[in-house]
């Protein structure tokens, strides 16, 4: 059985949620979406510059700052 983790999704180190993606646990939609990891294409890569412009949306987004 899975759970929902602990701690903030946006704080999740890129390279265990690719890691996630690559085993099939997550999508690479839920990656970009629910903790802001932007993959390159073909979705083995992260893209840190757009991950982290990407985590800093999200979090503007969560403030009511975007």
């Amino acid at each position: 059985a899975g759970s929902g983790g602990y701690g903030d999704p946006l704080e999740r180190e890129p390279e265990h949620v690719l890691d996630d993606v690559l085993d099939g646990y997550v999508s690479t939609d839920a990656a970009q979406r629910l903790y802001g990891v932007v993959l390159k294409a073909g979705g083995g890569i992260v893209d840190g510059a757009a991950t982290e412009a990407h985590r800093i949306k999200l979090r503007a987004e969560r403030s009511g700052s975007s």
